[in-house]
């Protein structure tokens, strides 16, 4: 990241904050799981806070897209379905349209943060 901290606008830091808090959960996770990931993580920690939060932060991405490809994969496994639903096709098509969105604009924040981190520093 190139951009001072001051130079971005409130959204941009609560993405970067947001896929930051993603990846250092998952950094947690892999950390109580994995003694080699515990030992990396705890060198990780020596870098700068900067560095650390940029991390962090790729790793939420990446868990985002895992996600994002989990629940593509459960939608088309639910349109596909030939046994009926407990939900009314109504109730079914609204949660569709909602993870679609959810899915859209995941990928819309993930855009705006790749073109933040190829800008060029002012």
């Amino acid at each position: 990241m190139s951009h001072n901290t001051m130079d971005r606008n409130p959204l941009e830091l609560l993405q970067q904050a947001y896929y930051a808090g993603i990846g250092a959960v998952t950094a947690a996770v892999e950390s109580l799981q994995d003694e080699a990931k515990r030992q990396e993580n705890l060198a990780q920690l020596r870098l700068d806070l900067r560095q650390l939060a940029s991390l962090w932060a790729e790793k939420g991405r990446v868990t985002e897209a895992e996600a994002r490809r989990l629940i593509e994969s459960f939608v088309t496994q639910q349109t596909a379905a030939s046994t009926p639903q407990p939900t009314s096709s109504a109730q079914t098509k609204a949660i569709e349209a909602d993870i679609k969105l959810l899915i859209e604009t995941l990928r819309a924040v993930r855009h705006d943060l790749q073109q933040e981190q190829n800008s060029p520093a002012p």
